[in-house]
């Protein structure tokens, strides 16, 4: 399905993101791994290569102008194209608003919104020149409906959610697609260790979410833009 198709992967080294690469892997895409952990992406590259796909990592800290710069030029140099962006990358801190320090504010608006807008900002220019390229953003049912004791995150989910409507109208008559996946609690390290004693088996897992991803990359939807599709698993009983 993504034969010859080259496709950025931030937040690639663990939960949704690891997932997507992987499974976007299996429908032969060249895929570029971006995350801050090395080895991590590099052990996925691996096991990518090793079952016959293509991959490379770049280790990036995405809210770093230069090194996403510098991502993106490496990703023409080895593949030549850039044909999709999924902003994957993500931090969720859980604590109440007098527990949440202007640090951790400023950190999750960070690597939440300004990570995926200065992703979107380095491929643009790239998918305008060739009038085609798609974009993902993994927003949150919590970018839709806001949560208690969340505020740092839902703020940074919401700001994506009005990012994402923002660049696919301003990037329609280019030929690039934007839309936001919204998944609900999945089971990613993330969840779990704001949430550890929960139980994972009830949650989403990520390579269901990453089958949903799989659609906005897909020829079915080359007319689709500025969708926010939910992600929900059904409840038991």
């Amino acid at each position: 399905m993504l034969t010859q198709k080259v496709i950025i992967v931030t937040g690639a080294s663990q939960g949704i993101g690891e997932a997507i690469a992987r499974r976007f892997a299996k429908e032969n895409a060249s895929i570029l791994l971006v995350s801050r952990r090395a080895q991590a992406l590099q052990n996925i590259a691996s096991e990518i290569a090793h079952q016959g796909g293509m991959a490379h990592a770049v280790a990036t800290d995405v809210t770093d102008e230069s090194q996403v710069e510098n991502m993106v030029r490496i990703c023409r140099e080895i593949f030549g194209r850039i044909d999709g962006l999924v902003n994957s990358a993500g931090i969720s801190p859980l604590c109440p608003i007098t527990q949440t320090s202007l640090d951790v504010w400023e950190r999750t608006l960070s690597v939440n919104v300004t990570g995926t807008f200065l992703c979107c900002r380095a491929v643009w220019p790239y998918m305008k020149e060739r009038h085609e390229g798609g974009i993902l953003n993994i927003s949150s049912g919590a970018g839709k409906q806001a949560h208690p004791n969340w505020v740092a995150y839902c703020a940074s989910k919401w700001a994506v959610m009005g990012l994402t409507e923002s660049l696919a109208l301003e990037g329609f008559p280019f030929g690039i697609r934007v839309n936001a996946l919204c998944p609900g609690p999945t089971a990613t390290p993330m969840r779990l260790q704001n949430f550890p004693e929960e139980d994972p088996t009830v949650l989403l897992q990520p390579e269901e979410v990453a089958e949903a991803a799989l659609f906005f990359f897909s020829e079915g939807s080359k007319y689709v833009l500025n969708a926010a599709m939910d992600v929900r698993k059904r409840p038991r009983g």
